[in-house]
């Protein structure tokens, strides 16, 4: 068997473990902003002399000693290669976060790596957003895919909420986004969830029901794929391009349903205004514009290709035909 399959099958199996033991131990952790995060680890990181719970490896992401976790859960992950060594203490390369009541596995504080696959406070609200609108709808879903998946959070509780929904693909251009996945899904004992290596819709056949995202919309410098969304429509170019390329894979009674962050600069927002100009060749079409959060992220002001913007918004935006 290839060594790098081998290693895959080991590690999924670790990751199940894992969280099948975080399960029985009633584990729970809401992640909060990176920000926010880094506040909290360095509070945590510098008590002298403190054992580590499973909220502190698994959550925050602190750096532990093996007699603070359960050993043979420790030499399961060890041999997996899911914590590494260094000063003398481990460090776990995933973290697990909790929404609905249920458990995911997601890339490890600090999300560095260009491949990381993140979860943080737009999870949520997405999921809150995205669940509100589902259940004012009378039609049922039937076929629906989540573009820009990470690690399939949102998707899985989409399907455990409308388990009527026959197929839910989850499409990210990241393979540890789909890796992750899987084992999410599988964890959850979720049937009709299919994880899918796609740029956007470049591997998806058919139309859909409902095609939602959460798609990256910062001007990331190092251009992490889990953060950036371009620079020409200041970080939502990769947001546009799934309304443009959606509109043309919905079912007559089909809606999109995209969720992002908006970068607002003192001429105005160019997002919107590309959107305007777009939609004029489609009046067969309606869409609705809804800024739900006017300030996110304020750190990345700071950040010199936002040195034109004065904030960056979250809004939902919904289309589907007149």
């Amino acid at each position: 068997m290839d060594q790098h399959v081998n290693m895959e099958l080991v590690q999924q199996r670790a990751l199940l473990y894992l969280l099948n033991f975080l399960k029985q131990k009633h584990y729970r952790f809401t992640v909060i902003t990176p920000l926010s995060h880094e506040r909290i680890f360095m509070r945590k990181q510098n008590l002298p002399n403190e054992l580590r719970n499973l909220k502190d490896i698994f959550g925050w992401n602190l750096p532990f000693y093996p007699q603070d976790l359960d050993q043979r859960l420790f030499l399961i992950l060890k041999n997996a290669h899911l914590i590494r060594i260094e000063n003398q203490q481990w460090l776990s390369l995933v973290r697990v976060a909790s929404l609905d009541d249920q458990l995911f596995i997601h890339s490890a504080f600090p999300t560095v790596e260009t491949d990381a696959v993140f979860f943080g406070p737009d999870t949520y609200r997405f999921h809150y957003h995205l669940k509100q609108y589902l259940l004012t709808q009378p039609q049922t879903v039937k076929r629906s895919v989540e573009l820009c998946c990470g690690a399939s959070p949102v998707a899985i509780a989409v399907a455990r909420l409308f388990p009527e929904t026959t197929e839910i693909f989850t499409a990210d251009i990241n393979p540890k986004a789909l890796f992750y996945s899987q084992i999410n899904k599988k964890f959850l004992g979720i049937d009709n969830i299919f994880p899918i290596h796609s740029n956007l819709f470049s591997a998806l056949e058919g139309d859909f029901d409902l095609i939602f995202a959460n798609p990256p919309y910062l001007m990331d410098l190092h251009e992490r794929q889990y953060r950036h969304g371009g620079n020409t429509l200041d970080g939502t170019d990769l947001s546009f391009n799934i309304l443009t390329e959606g509109i043309k894979r919905l079912t007559p009674q089909g809606t999109l349903f995209l969720y992002t962050g908006i970068a607002i600069s003192q001429d105005g927002n160019k997002f919107l205004q590309a959107v305007d100009h777009w939609m004029q060749h489609y009046p067969d079409f309606k869409y609705s514009y809804e800024e739900i959060d006017p300030d996110v992220f304020g750190e990345e002001l700071e950040q010199p290709a936002y040195q034109h913007i004065e904030r960056i918004a979250i809004v939902l935006v919904k289309l589907s035909a007149a």
